[in-house]
């Protein structure tokens, strides 16, 4: 996985947030949330199956509301590189899905997004 920044150099962050994290304690919570994932925790949107057909490089979403989200297979290098046996060996979780073999995760959200930006 690529770094988004370089070794040695610490990442901006915005003044509300370095506030936020100074004022927490040890044992406190901190919910960073969206309306992105207030609606998927309000309406307890999941993936519920993940799919695939390597022969037509299609990968397969169901969430829990009955949409399917397609994407290439290709589009998930480590997806596309995993034995087929591999890919049936998944957990979901409300946040998304892992494969614990490949040592891989997609998201609800980022899978969400995405799908907002394709249909725009």
């Amino acid at each position: 996985m690529k770094k988004s920044f370089k070794p040695g150099i610490t990442p901006s962050i915005s003044k509300q947030l370095q506030t936020l994290l100074s004022e927490a304690g040890d044992d406190d919570v901190i919910d960073i949330a969206d309306d992105m994932d207030r609606m998927i925790l309000d309406s307890g949107l999941q993936i519920r199956h993940f799919g695939f057909a390597r022969d037509l490089d299609l990968a397969l979403f169901i969430l829990n509301d009955k949409r399917v989200i397609t994407r290439p297979l290709s589009s998930f290098p480590f997806l596309e590189k995993a034995e087929d046996w591999d890919l049936d060996q998944y957990t979901i979780s409300q946040s998304g899905i892992h494969w614990t073999i490949l040592d891989a995760d997609i998201s609800l959200r980022g899978l969400l997004q995405e799908e907002e930006v394709l249909t725009k």
